[in-house]
């Protein structure tokens, strides 16, 4: 059989999966100084990092930085872990967690045409701030604070993310270009930086005071026609006096909607927000939807 080319090597590196490459990498050493210039095509990438432990998992490889036990004298341990055979890998360098930790990431993700399908960052992921831009299309943020001063985002990207789930609003560049996104809890939102974010979809799946409804629609900068944000409201069965006292406190004027109750707000000279329930009648979910001008009908 004749060995591969370098480009045709080049390619089955580039698809393979990051534990295969890996093991490939340990068993050939010919192939090494190649292996290290190619990007990785990732599944599923997560890093959870706190002051004294960082663990990041890709595909089927886990790896966790930890400081030792106080009765010992290494400055952290590594255990490496295959999650399909369960096998382990233990042991100790003479360097600082947080240190250890970035030359990891970097030296897998600092790569080009690296791609990450999901992304997944969680309490405060400092390892990740030196990477190059990535080429990301899911991201999950579990962040409650904003990038370290002088940065603009967690994580920079090749292009805007797919989608973005998020727990917190914080300002973070890579969280304002997303066009998709889901905010699974309503606390503390700072609705002055959601209305700038630049999302097509917005669902956010927690309940929302009807105060915090009146922020956004006050606050929210002019969006493309077809933007919809969807939330669950306090106050149900919105039709019977919800929206008009939301419409009041808004200055809109009062509206209906494909035979739906609503209110308007007008955006600019070609569009409005129209803000209705999900029903004619009892409605559990609020949907802020912008809409071509004249769409909805004075009433």
């Amino acid at each position: 059989m004749k060995p591969l080319t370098y480009q045709c090597l080049q390619m089955v590196l580039h698809e393979m999966s990051f534990l295969k490459r890996k093991e490939l990498y340990a068993k050939c050493p010919a192939i090494r100084k190649q292996e290290e210039r190619i990007g990785y095509k990732i599944n599923e990438m997560e890093i959870r990092q706190y002051s004294n432990r960082c663990s990041i998992s890709v595909d089927n490889f886990k790896i966790v930085f930890e400081e030792p036990p106080e009765d010992k004298m290494e400055k952290f341990v590594i255990t490496m872990e295959n999650k399909k055979t369960k096998i382990t890998v233990k042991y100790s360098i003479d360097l600082i967690l947080n240190e250890a930790a970035e030359k990891w990431v970097t030296y897998v993700l600092n790569r080009p045409d690296t791609k990450i399908q999901h992304l997944k960052l969680y309490a405060e992921p400092i390892c990740i701030l030196k990477c190059d831009p990535i080429t990301i299309i899911n991201l999950t943020m579990g962040i409650h604070s904003a990038a370290p001063e002088g940065r603009s985002s967690w994580v920079k990207t090749t292009v805007p993310v797919r989608h973005l789930e998020v727990g917190y609003v914080i300002r973070d560049d890579t969280m304002k270009t997303a066009p998709s996104v889901v905010i699974s809890s309503a606390r503390d939102i700072d609705f002055k930086i959601l209305s700038a974010w630049q999302a097509n979809k917005i669902i956010i799946n927690a309940w929302l005071s009807l105060e915090q409804v009146v922020t956004y629609c006050t606050t929210i900068t002019p969006k493309p026609i077809g933007f919809r944000c969807e939330s669950w409201i306090e106050h149900m069965n919105m039709e019977y006096g919800t929206l008009d006292w939301l419409a009041g406190k808004a200055s809109a004027r009062k509206t209906t909607w494909n035979g739906k109750k609503c209110f308007t707000i007008l955006l600019d000279a070609f569009s409005e927000l129209n803000v209705h329930g999900n029903l004619d009648k009892f409605s559990n979910i609020l949907i802020m939807e912008v809409n071509p001008r004249g769409t909805a009908i004075h009433r």
